[in-house]
């Protein structure tokens, strides 16, 4: 079916279940999604059907946007509350400056450990699953960077913020580190996505009103990158290339735009997709492609 659907993924299910009830729901024979989300979080979960799939890799989910719900003092083993309880600490009372001061030292290049709870490999097995199985997990400082944070509200022992950040960040480490900067600890409650790259939970599908027969709203290709409609003649002349293989195609693409990657498409058909090269003079040289229908 070769279209693309935002969808509010509810809480307690798993983004594959989610995705494997759309497949089957909306008859497609594949389908994927980008960036997922655990169990205990909503909102926004990105799912691409048949060739669509293959545009996965072209697409900029660089900055994500979260709202969160941290417990303080409580930490458990999976930083949520879902997990098994490790420690409990007295709350202690916080001044409005003391709760700004540290959720502010946050912004900025941030050094985590993340959790043992995660889809992180180590030698091919992913964390979560040794963690499951009582093994000693130990998984490297990562890197991320918290472009903003904001504070929605705070109670006694709960905070609730606001967060952008960039791909790979794990809110459930945030949550932790806030709560021990605040001499204490953290856990989320609750986890909402609102945003990833261009895709936000305001355009988004229900699940339940989906599977129930609401009408889907399905986000155009043409949000993402710009199409460019080519002729029939124009198909047969490319369709020898090769995927993967640096071809000119400075013939059918417009040298002053430097849009980088492109979807060919002739009768509103995705015919292939071409990530661009240009000289540090904005001249064209040339483009990678990676043909919808096509294996080699």
């Amino acid at each position: 079916m070769n279209k693309i659907i935002v969808v509010d993924k509810p809480y307690g299910l798993t983004s594959s279940f989610v995705v494997n009830k759309l497949k089957k729901f909306f008859g497609a024979e594949k389908a994927g999604h980008s960036g997922t989300l655990d169990p205990l979080a909503t909102g926004v979960l990105v799912v691409y059907f048949d060739e669509m799939t293959k545009i996965i890799p072209y697409i900029d989910e660089s900055i994500k946007n979260y709202e969160v719900k941290i417990l303080l003092g409580l930490l458990t083993d999976t930083l949520d509350i879902s997990g098994k309880i490790l420690n409990l600490s007295k709350i202690k009372k916080y001044s409005n400056n003391d709760i700004i001061d540290t959720i502010e030292s946050f912004k900025g290049e941030y050094n985590y450990k993340p959790p043992i709870f995660s889809a992180i490999k180590i030698n091919g097995i992913p964390s979560y699953k040794l963690a499951r199985d009582g093994k000693c997990v130990e998984l490297a400082i990562k890197k991320s960077y918290i472009e903003e944070i904001k504070i929605i509200n705070s109670g006694f022992s709960t905070l609730n913020l606001r967060i952008e950040s960039s791909k790979g960040t794990y809110i459930r480490a945030l949550a932790r580190d806030i709560g021990l900067a605040l001499g204490s600890f953290g856990t989320v409650s609750k986890l909402r996505r609102t945003k990833t790259g261009k895709f936000d939970i305001k355009t988004s599908n229900n699940f339940f009103a989906l599977i129930n027969g609401s009408e889907p709203l399905f986000f155009p290709i043409d949000k993402l990158f710009t199409v460019i409609n080519i002729k029939e003649s124009d198909v047969i002349r490319i369709s020898s290339e090769k995927n993967f293989k640096d071809v000119n195609l400075g013939f059918l693409l417009n040298i002053n735009n430097q849009d980088s990657p492109v979807i060919l498409s002739c009768s509103n058909i995705p015919i292939l997709i071409a990530t661009n090269k240009f000289d540090s003079n904005g001249a064209y040289i040339s483009s990678k492609i990676k043909f919808f229908n096509k294996k080699n």
